[in-house]
């Protein structure tokens, strides 16, 4: 028969909750929100898509420089190696009479070694601001559909490690259960092993237990690998070498709370890749209205101011104004293939539009079928610690009084265990459904 001061000696480590053997090792220990801090600012993909929006808003700026005057100067130097004068010579044009045309030597070019030409012109378009102005409303609409996908990442990146986390976390507790089952096997196996020296029980019980436990120690490699693996992943997603000792720190755990399912598909158009779809309509729009101004004529206002030093007869200095008309009248086969083209887009945009709002909504039913049945397992998981926190009470009650022995309040603080196991890997495994809701509504 077991000796109830044999079993207890065996398994007090239980009571006390030293399950796992602390390694001396340091580890770095890790917040949530410090892990959520790192993978935004040392993910390469973010900090792409990041560049993407700064690149339209450059492209943006060089459309917007489309609508502002186009100012030229120029400025032409000439060293000219023969200065010879043009002159025409008297009577050079024949005689009318006794007069001589010309009647002297006429210089029509003095020649100079030095020649300066300079000029200012001025441009400013009329009709092509219509289409520089939804050209860049189109620049703004698409940098914000890259804005909106930046968001969806972020949003996705912290939710993927707050679930890893919470992966983590569970592993841990299916660890500590896996460890708590070879002791509990341990335990009966070395007071078997003392009842067998004893002949108070049959070798074939003693092998049995061998059998259990390497089954348990089996269980616990298993759960070791998948905790080393949940880790690793981890570390991936905050970049981290693989050389580096990890351990998240203790914290509460957030409580989250499911909300009606109506709610859900409500808040389903903050949904950024829903919204950016959306944006991606209003991109197309504006490129179509484009398109369309690029039939107009090109009609400007141009303005100038010249300097020359080259023929003196002529005025030094000149300035003019007036409007500037130039039509390509053959340019309207490629507009037509433009317009075409953003007419393709437009509709392109909104059929996508359509197929996102159909498969977030399908999604968000999928979710919230997970929610509602993850709540349903962690409320009968919570229920049944409260019934086993009821009966340990109750044992423990009838141990002091001496109505049950210490093998049997053993054994129901086991259960006990696990039963709490269990119910806070139903709660992280709520929280992890939650997260999969709140990041298909944007938040």
């Amino acid at each position: 028969m077991i000796k109830n001061s044999t079993f207890y000696i065996c398994f007090l480590f239980i009571v006390l909750g030293s399950s796992f053997v602390v390694s001396a090792q340091t580890a770095e220990i890790l917040s949530l929100e410090d892990a959520k801090t790192m993978a935004l600012s040392q993910n390469k993909l973010l900090e792409i898509q990041q560049e993407k929006v700064n690149e339209l808003q450059f492209k943006k700026n060089e459309v917007e420089a489309n609508s502002l005057p186009m100012l030229y100067l120029t400025g032409n130097y000439a060293h000219n190696f023969n200065s010879e004068n043009i002159v025409i010579p008297q009577g050079a044009l024949g005689t009318i009479g006794d007069y001589y045309i010309p009647g002297e030597n006429l210089t029509v070019y003095e020649g100079k070694q030095n020649m300066f030409i300079a000029g200012v012109l001025a441009y400013q378009p009329l009709t092509q601001l219509l289409r520089v102005n939804n050209g860049v409303k189109a620049i703004e609409a698409q940098a914000e559909v890259e804005d909106f996908k930046l968001k969806a990442a972020e949003s996705e990146i912290k939710n993927s490690i707050e679930k890893l986390y919470y992966a983590v976390k569970i592993q841990e507790k299916k660890l500590e259960t896996a460890q708590i089952n070879i002791d509990w096997v341990k335990a009966k196996l070395y007071d078997a092993e003392s009842a067998l020296l004893a002949e108070e029980t049959q070798e074939v019980n003693v092998i049995g237990l061998k059998a259990d436990l390497a089954d348990k120690k089996h269980e616990y490699l298993l759960e070791e690998n998948a905790l080393e693996n949940y880790i690793i992943d981890l570390k991936t997603t905050l970049t981290l070498p693989d050389s580096v000792s990890l351990k998240l720190a203790e914290q509460p755990i957030k409580t989250y709370t499911l909300n009606s399912k109506t709610y859900y598909l409500n808040q389903a158009n903050n949904n950024n890749e829903l919204l950016g779809a959306k944006k991606q309509i209003e991109a197309a729009n504006y490129s179509v209205k484009a398109s369309k101004n690029a039939y107009l004529p090109d009609l400007g206002l141009i303005g100038g101011f010249t300097y020359q030093d080259v023929i003196s007869e002529l005025p030094s200095t000149n300035s003019y104004l007036g409007v500037n008309l130039t039509w390509d009248v053959l340019g309207f086969v490629k507009h037509r293939a433009q317009l075409g083209q953003s007419l393709s887009k437009q509709h392109q945009a909104e059929a996508y539009a359509e197929h996102t709002s159909s498969t977030i909504h399908a999604k968000i039913e999928k979710a919230y079928r997970n929610a509602i049945q993850a709540q349903k397992l962690m409320d009968v998981a919570e229920e049944a610690y409260a019934f086993r926190e009821e009966e340990y009470r109750i044992k423990k009650d009838g141990f002091e009084t001496g109505l049950l022995t210490q093998k049997e309040l053993l054994e129901t603080k086991y259960v006990l265990d696990k039963a709490k196991q269990d119910a806070f890997s139903s709660r992280l495994n709520f929280n992890i459904a939650i997260l999969d809701l709140n990041t298909l509504i944007g938040q």
